[in-house]
């Protein structure tokens, strides 16, 4: 977990129910009941949990206390020490099965639905699904055909209105038929991935900049850590796809801004594939040390999700933090793999060493026999 799941007992709330922390009842698990038994403890984070056990248990649900209270406590902050935003009681908590045998979890609505407004999108569930229903049977050494899968759903609103547009240059006519053979995959040696990329980013600043939007590019009275995820061109940037299939969009022409935006990257196009300038940033505590960052493909609404943030950046600060494969057949056939490495401190050899892996796809043997495991100090690694 990114953040420990924490229950009652352990924030203080009268009543909790469990001097003994779900994340503790959770490792003394051995079947799917007796998980499902330790997350109805579970407080926050609220987040959806999947498990399954040796004997065929699946547990599909939300776990965590949401209270229940106003539609506008969920939406914004409210007063709450005004009548109308006090909690009564908690939610039940949603549960979900499987359809067609398969229950996927990519961050979308689904089961959590009636609890939250803000999820992913649905491409990446949707493409995990679609991935899975190819064929009857899967094994760990399977799973990077999913895992690095590039296909961009939510690339169709702007390439449908793409061939609306007619453009006035054989440059641009040459880029919008690029567009238009497409097979939708941000590979990072795409060079029509980068083409898209650059069109997509100069929709994105167009927009942006329409006066419709003037109002917001204020910077918000939020702490400035929090200003790049608030700035307007991120926010028009990753809610593009639904900016441009909107009904009315206070009367922005769309298409005009598309064709536009095309003739603007005629003018300059990218000169190389998608990787070239799509390459992972991650943030760093010490910046002493300067790496040669490697070429990624995927992109943010892509099941191999390495997000860049269109019309400011095509470098990726976000991506999958880590992969893992259980078998529960075959523990040993298990599989996991981190962006960097095992070890955080710059200079140990195990600071970086899993990087090569993670960004091809592979996976690295997850070793359970304490018997096979070598002891290092703190210096050695």
């Amino acid at each position: 977990d990114r953040l420990l799941p924490r229950d009652l007992h352990e924030l203080g709330v009268p009543g909790g129910p469990s001097p003994h922390p779900v994340r503790v009842q959770r490792l003394h698990a051995r079947r799917v009941a007796d998980v499902d038994r330790a997350v109805d403890l579970w407080a926050e984070p609220v987040n959806v949990v999947q498990a399954a056990d040796t004997e065929g248990g699946l547990l599909h649900r939300v776990a965590g206390k949401v209270p229940v209270r106003s539609e506008a406590n969920g939406i914004r902050l409210v007063p709450a020490w005004e009548p109308g935003h006090d909690w009564n009681g908690w939610h039940e908590t949603p549960r979900g099965g499987l359809t067609d045998g398969v229950a996927a979890m990519a961050n979308q609505r689904g089961v959590a639905a009636p609890l939250g407004i803000e999820f992913a999108p649905p491409h990446r569930a949707d493409r995990i699904t679609a991935l899975l229903g190819e064929k009857a049977r899967w094994s760990a050494a399977d799973m990077p055909a999913i895992h690095m899968d590039t296909q961009l759903a939510s690339a169709e609103p702007l390439l449908e209105l793409l061939g609306t547009i007619d453009v006035r240059t054989p440059e641009a006519a040459r880029i919008r038929r690029t567009l238009l053979d497409w097979d939708r995959r941000m590979d990072a040696d795409s060079e029509a991935a980068a083409v898209y990329a650059a069109v997509r980013s100069a929709v994105v600043r167009r927009l942006a900049a329409h006066p419709a939007f003037a109002a917001l590019t204020a910077p918000p009275a939020y702490p400035e850590v929090l200003l790049p995820w608030l700035a307007l061109l991120p926010r028009v940037g990753f809610a593009l796809e639904h900016l441009l299939r909107a009904e009315e969009l206070y009367g922005i022409d769309r298409a005009e801004a598309v064709r536009a935006a095309v003739e603007d990257v005629a003018a300059e196009p990218p000169s190389g594939s998608w990787g070239d300038t799509h390459r992972l940033a991650p943030w760093r505590a010490l910046t002493d040390t300067s790496y040669d960052e490697p070429r990624l493909s995927g992109d943010h609404d892509c099941v191999l999700c390495t997000s860049a943030v269109p019309g400011f950046t095509d470098l990726s600060a976000r991506g999958p933090a880590a992969r893992y494969v259980w078998d529960l057949a075959d523990r040993e056939a298990s599989r996991w793999v981190v962006p960097l490495g095992a070890w955080g401190i710059p200079g140990s050899p195990h600071h970086r060493d899993q990087l090569p892996l993670w960004v091809r796809g592979d996976l690295v043997p997850v070793v359970t026999d304490f018997t096979k495991f070598e002891r290092e100090s703190a210096s050695d690694v």
